[in-house]
């Protein structure tokens, strides 16, 4: 289920800047795409299972996911970009 969620609020981020006309930077910069999913599907799965009704939990993990995307957007947050090493 966890990975359901992250790969259909990749997909749905992915979508958009098709439709936007931008390149979908999925994978290929450090934008905040799939961690803001994972962290917002995995808030999900913890507040259901404590046993926090869903709409309180779909509320809160939406919230998260949003205040994640906005931060990355007007605060120009980025993942760390990976490396590679010489040898």
């Amino acid at each position: 289920m966890l990975i359901l969620a992250v790969v259909t609020g990749v997909a749905g981020e992915v979508i958009r800047d098709v439709l936007c006309g931008e390149f979908p930077p999925l994978l290929l910069r450090e934008e905040v795409y799939a961690t803001a999913a994972l962290a917002g599907a995995a808030a999900y799965l913890g507040l259901h299972r404590s046993g926090t009704p869903d709409t309180v939990a779909i509320a809160v993990s939406a919230a998260l996911v949003f205040a994640l995307r906005m931060a990355a957007i007007f605060g120009d947050l980025h993942l760390p970009r990976l490396r590679r090493t010489a040898g």
